[in-house]
C-alpha cells in the first residue's frame, strides 16, 4: 500500500483536525506513504485517481455514497470513517482512527464487493442522447410537489409486470435496502447478495408490495408523456427532472463498489445498534449499546 486518498466532507471537518490526525496515524504506521486529500469529491474522478490503493471517506453515509459514485469506474476499496449522524456504511468512528489504521496496515480486514445500480434513459426532446447515472443505494422516481399520483408501468426483462398508481417507485440494491427502501416498507437484504428490490411508494393499489429480483434483471419503467413533474434521484443526492423522456431503464451496474470491512466489525451488530435500536428509541424506549435482542 503506497497511495492513499482521503475524501473529506468539508462541512464535517472545516478545521481539518480529523484529516491531520488520519495523516499522522498513517505515517506512524508506515513511512513513505503518499496521501492525497480530496475535498467534497473534487478531482476524485480524474484519471490519476486510478493509482490509489484505497480511499478513506471522511464524513457520513452520504460522503461514502458520493465517493462510491465518483470512483466507481476505478473500483478502489473505500474505508468509511463516520463523522455524520447515522454512519451505517462506515466502519470506523472518528474516535478510533488510530486502531483502524493499525488494522488496515496489518491486513486485518476484508474487502466486500457491493453491487451498484445504473439507470439510463434516452432524451426524446433536444439532442436525443442517452443519459446514464450510477449509484450505490438506489434510484427513485417520484412526483413533483404539485403533481397528482402518477401511473408507473413496469416491465421486468421485457415482460410486463404491473402498473402502479403511486407517489413513486424505489429500485434499490441490497446495500440500499436499509436506506430509503426500508422506510417505504421494503425488506432488509444482506448487503452482498446479488439482488434488486422494487418498491412502490404510497400506491393506491393495496396489493402493491416490494418484489425482490435477481441482480441480472433489467427493469423498465414508463410514465405518461403528459406528466411534467417526474423527478429521479440517485442515492438521494443527484436529482434530475425527467421532462425529456417518458421511460427509464434500471439494472445492476458493471462496476462494483469495494468496501473495506475491518475484521473486528460485525454487520449484525451494526444493524442492531444503528437500525433496530434506533427505531425502538424513536418509540420511547432506551437501549444500551451492549444490550441484545
Amino acid at each position: 500500500m503506497k497511495n492513499i486518498g482521503i475524501n473529506v466532507n468539508t462541512t464535517k471537518d472545516s478545521e481539518k483536525k480529523i484529516i491531520n490526525s488520519i495523516v499522522k496515524a498513517v505515517h506512524n504506521e508506515r513511512e513513505g506513504i503518499n496521501v492525497r486529500i480530496y475535498e467534497d469529491c473534487n478531482g476524485l474522478d480524474c484519471e490519476e485517481s486510478c493509482n490509489l490503493d484505497i480511499i478513506i471517506a471522511l464524513g457520513g453515509d452520504g460522503t461514502i455514497l458520493n465517493t462510491a459514485r465518483h470512483a466507481a469506474k476505478y473500483e478502489i476499496p473505500i474505508l468509511g470513517i463516520n463523522m455524520g449522524h447515522l454512519g451505517f456504511l462506515a466502519q470506523v468512528e472518528n474516535s478510533k482512527i488510530n486502531s483502524a489504521m493499525m488494522s488496515l496496515f496489518n491486513g486485518d480486514y476484508t474487502i466486500e464487493e457491493r453491487n451498484m445500480i445504473e439507470c439510463t434513459y434516452k432524451e426524446i426532446k433536444g439532442s436525443g442522447i442517452v443519459k446514464k447515472y450510477i449509484g450505490l443505494n438506489d434510484v427513485v422516481l417520484s412526483k413533483g410537489f404539485l403533481e397528482r399520483i402518477i401511473k408507473y408501468k413496469v416491465y421486468i426483462g421485457n415482460k410486463y409486470y404491473n402498473t402502479f398508481a403511486a407517489d413513486g417507485i424505489i429500485v434499490s440494491t441490497a446495500t440500499g435496502s436499509t436506506a430509503y427502501s426500508l422506510s417505504a416498507g421494503g425488506p432488509i437484504i444482506y448487503p452482498t447478495l446479488n439482488t434488486l428490490a422494487l418498491t412502490p411508494m404510497f400506491s393506491t393499489n393495496l396489493g402493491a408490495r416490494t418484489i425482490v429480483l435477481d441482480g441480472s434483471a433489467n427493469i423498465s419503467i414508463e410514465f405518461s408523456k403528459s406528466i411534467e413533474d417526474v423527478f429521479m434521484s440517485i442515492d438521494g443526492q443527484q436529482w434530475v427532472k425527467m421532462d425529456k423522456t417518458d421511460a427509464i431503464n434500471i439494472h445492476t451496474a458493471k462496476n462494483k463498489c469495494k468496501l473495506i470491512k475491518l475484521n473486528s466489525n460485525d454487520y449484525f451488530d451494526t444493524l442492531r445498534k444503528k437500525i433496530i435500536y434506533r427505531v425502538r428509541e424513536c418509540e420511547g424506549e432506551n437501549y444500551e449499546s451492549n444490550k441484545t435482542c
